[in-house]
């Protein structure tokens, strides 16, 4: 079966950093330019909802690219390119690692994902983290669709001990802020690290959530929403990417060629 799947890219870091978890801007800005002369549509949230549930009238190409935890490269670097291609992306934002500061980033120094981290865990984590301004530009332009990463990034471990009244709140307490201020309804949530449960799930459910992300890799149809899979971004040029969209479009390609890659 061809073209019953939309494709989710999942993207960290966009910056002149290492190559963990990141990608070049220039590579960043190959992967849109190649994407638009290839025909491809990038999708909003409420897009790719609609797309998943109305197949019929899905564009043969459509991708939803996603960015997780909102780091401030983000900001500096990718914006600024899906601005100029006048291109989609999601971002998913733990919020108690944006703050109200007013920073100038003319002196942005790029980190690797790991120093990145780190300093988001002290009081000099607007320097590593997106604030609340760039927040609500990028959602108010359209080029970055804001969703949730929960409140505090801590899930997997509210999981793992099976915390899940602490899971619940800090669920909900994500949606709530970021539905507060937005002003606008959180219907996307991914799961920090890609880690969930069958009582996470069920949790996020009830919350409200109508589409939950994992790190798996795999196709996406509307028997999914509770297990969105996504296609992890490799430091690449753009006909890198287009060449593994019309895989992850087919869930009889994806299958194939995923039994190949792992030998199962």
């Amino acid at each position: 079966m061809l073209h019953n799947s939309i494709p989710v890219v999942m993207y960290h870091h966009v910056s002149p950093a290492d190559r963990e978890l990141n990608v070049y801007p220039e590579l960043f800005e190959d992967h849109l330019r190649t994407l638009s002369k290839k025909g491809w549509k990038t999708l909003s949230g409420d897009e790719f909802l609609f797309y998943i549930e109305n197949p019929e009238d899905r564009p043969e190409k459509c991708v939803l690219l996603t960015f997780d935890d909102g780091f401030a490269d983000n900001y500096v670097y990718a914006y600024p390119i899906l601005k100029k291609y006048n291109m989609k992306a999601m971002l998913f934002i733990a919020t108690d690692f944006i703050e109200d500061a007013d920073l100038n980033r003319d002196s942005f120094v790029p980190l690797s994902h790991n120093d990145a981290w780190k300093l988001a865990f002290t009081e000099r984590r607007s320097e590593a983290m997106c604030t609340w301004r760039e927040i609500r530009e990028m959602d108010k332009s359209g080029a970055f669709d804001i969703q949730s990463h929960g409140l505090s990034h801590n899930t997997p471990y509210y999981i793992t001990d099976k915390q899940y009244e602490v899971l619940k709140e800090d669920l909900a307490g994500g949606k709530r802020v970021l539905e507060e201020r937005l002003s606008k309804k959180i219907f996307h949530l991914a799961w920090p690290k890609g880690h969930y449960d069958k009582e996470g799930l069920r949790i996020a459910e009830e919350l409200g959530y109508r589409a939950l992300y994992t790190t798996d890799r795999g196709t996406n149809t509307s028997a999914n929403m509770n297990m969105i899979r996504r296609l992890p971004v490799k430091c690449k040029n753009g006909k890198w990417l287009t060449g593994k969209l019309p895989i992850y479009s087919s869930t009889l390609l994806s299958k194939l060629y995923l039994a190949v890659r792992t030998g199962i």
